[in-house]
């Protein structure tokens, strides 16, 4: 029971980094430019054609009924292509405002549900089918990439409320309940799982990455070079075990807007600085090279207070340094905890509470935007 509890938690509700939560809803906005575009193309020609075969009923109310209905997706097709147009083109925006982007995401999509909506009831009191619903739902399915919780809570809300309207709003009753509610499963399962393979997809990706970003700056950088890697930690990990350490796990804040908005050989460079800068302040056999922009510093026998003091001395020196070309201040982020542990799994755990508190300390950077 309490697998399946957690393995429904982690289904539902998964732990995501800020970077990977950053790339989905990149995906995100860029799906919604391009249907934004599409669908909206597709209804304005079918508009225009409707109308001039229409002219001289416009004053009948089932023709100007047709015409606004198609004129308000064209309109919110506009509104989402605008927006999110202007979100690629400044992309940096996405990163520092990661709880508006979401609401406008979010905001979209149950906007087109309400219309998708407002119109399968127009048809269906006209005896017609509820495509226009069933198509909306299935563009979320396949092209919207949302928090699973939100995903389900909209999609089978957005079924209830349609099947309460026309069931009891206007007494058809013509809908199976049990395919309606098959199809309605089947759509949360459908996107919960597209939500999931894309976070695999991105975490490989971001593997397969930080392994050439390595080896680049392996070609590029003596600093770098001269770190230890997560390969020379596994060699000395016995070396820790039985003695009192203490452990700090941290990365370059917005490491990857840096590289999206200015380019890869400026983060090589931002790299570069940060490992100079702890090479300044830790000696060479305490700082690994842990991945991507992820550094961990392990100290025998040290003081958490000195060793936290140490990590101000290192974010107030790299704050202070200028990057020809970066326009704000950089930062970096700690997650730090100190034991002694028994046994390397023991000393592992360590490097994952360090790592979960570093993930806290960004969430609450993210939230102080």
């Amino acid at each position: 029971m309490k697998k399946c509890s957690e393995w429904i938690k982690g289904w539902f509700l998964p732990r995501l980094s800020m970077d990977t939560e950053h790339e989905i809803h990149t995906l995100n906005i860029k799906n919604i430019y391009y249907v934004s575009l599409v669908v909206g193309i597709v209804q304005t020609v079918s508009m225009v054609i409707f109308l001039l075969m229409n002219m001289s009923k416009l004053s009948q109310s089932d023709v100007s009924g047709a015409l606004i209905r198609v004129g308000l997706s064209v309109l919110l097709c506009v509104i989402g292509f605008i927006i999110a147009g202007r979100l690629l083109k400044y992309p940096q925006t996405i990163q520092r405002h990661l709880t508006a982007t979401k609401i406008f995401i979010g905001g979209f999509i149950i906007l087109l549900i309400i219309w998708s909506m407002f119109v399968s009831v127009s048809n269906y009191v006209n005896n017609q089918q509820l495509l226009t619903f069933y198509t909306v739902e299935l563009i979320t399915v396949l092209f919207v990439r949302l928090h699973p919780l939100f995903t389900a809570a909209t999609i089978l809300g957005s079924y209830l409320l349609n099947y309460l309207i026309l069931n009891f709003g206007f007494g058809q009753g013509g809908i199976n309940p049990y395919n309606y509610i098959m199809l309605a499963a089947i759509s949360v399962a459908g996107a919960v799982t597209n939500y999931h393979l894309t976070i695999n997809y991105i975490a490989e990706k971001n593997k397969a990455n930080m392994l050439n970003e390595w080896l680049e700056l392996i070609a590029n950088h003596d600093s770098i070079t001269r770190l230890q890697n997560r390969y020379a930690l596994n060699q000395r990990v016995s070396e820790y075990i039985g003695a009192d350490v203490c452990i700090a796990m941290g990365d370059i804040n917005n490491f990857k807007g840096v590289n999206d908005t200015y380019g890869h050989q400026v983060g090589d460079d931002v790299l570069k600085l940060f490992s100079d800068i702890l090479l300044d302040v830790f000696p060479k056999d305490s700082v690994y090279r842990f991945g991507g922009d992820e550094f961990l510093i392990v100290e025998k026998g040290g003081d958490p207070d000195a060793l936290k003091d140490k990590l101000r001395k290192v974010n107030e020196k790299f704050s202070k340094m200028d990057v020809e070309g970066i326009e704000s201040g950089l930062g970096c982020s700690f997650g730090c905890v100190a034991g002694c542990p028994d046994d390397p799994a023991e000393f592992f755990d360590y490097l994952t509470q360090a790592d979960n508190l570093l993930y806290l300390e960004k969430e609450k950077i993210r939230a102080a935007r």
